[in-house]
């Protein structure tokens, strides 16, 4: 499996369904539409939705049940909690996180609360900077790739979906050739454990200033009827 990640790689394929679409407002589901087995959808958009906002388009599109496999140079607190809603809604049944190795060292808050959401072995780390997510649902297999991280980031960015078996299989090997090399040994294992404990420590004791989050903030607006 290691030879995956040292040897170059390439699929070809043709006669496939190909489809442009770009936007500077719409969301992702909006932006990208149905997806159907063949489909390659190339996008652009203005920043308005990032990697997580996809993804989940994406689950909602294979049919649920979904198998999920995200690498990502970074990632915030909100789209863990995004993904685990997916989860508990039965959307998701299993997830893995690919992270780069600065997530888990320069953050523990964000970082622990992230095991916390999926258990600690639902995360591996790595010098990675590819924004790959690969979804297996009931109804549908597919794969994105993209400029986005998981977290939102408001500049242009590029994506393209594949709804292909083919495709899959491809990013699907790379992805358990990296996630077993990625396997921890005594030296990762202890920046988890490290990373673990200081999260206690700080949701210990509760901060000076606590802001709401973006849902209690949501959920505190009034209803458009009762505004006049």
């Amino acid at each position: 499996m290691a030879d995956v990640l040292t040897t170059p790689r390439l699929v070809r394929r043709a006669h496939q369904q190909r489809y442009f679409v770009a936007s500077r407002l719409e969301g992702a589901a909006e932006t990208i539409g149905r997806l159907r087995a063949g489909d390659e959808v190339t996008g652009l958009t203005a920043g308005q939705f990032s990697m997580i906002d996809v993804l989940e388009h994406m689950v909602r599109e294979a049919g649920g049940d979904a198998d999920v496999f995200v690498s990502t140079w970074s990632a915030g607190l909100y789209d863990i909690e995004q993904v685990a809603s997916l989860r508990s809604d039965g959307l998701v049944r299993r997830a893995r996180w690919m992270v780069d190795r600065a997530v888990f060292s320069r953050s523990p808050a964000y970082a622990g609360a992230m095991m916390e959401c999926f258990g600690r072995d639902a995360f591996r780390d790595s010098n990675i900077h590819a924004k790959v997510a690969i979804v297996e649902g009931r109804d549908l297999r597919m794969v994105c790739r993209g400029s986005m991280n998981l977290n939102k980031n408001l500049r242009a960015e590029q994506f393209d979906i594949s709804v292909s078996d083919e495709i899959v299989d491809f990013f699907r090997t790379w992805a358990d050739a990296l996630w077993e090399a990625a396997a921890p040994d005594t030296s990762t294992e202890s920046v988890f454990a490290k990373v673990w404990a200081d999260f206690t420590a700080l949701r210990g004791a509760a901060p000076r200033h606590i802001w709401p989050s973006a849902r209690e903030m949501a959920a505190a607006l009034p209803n458009v009827r009762g505004v006049g």
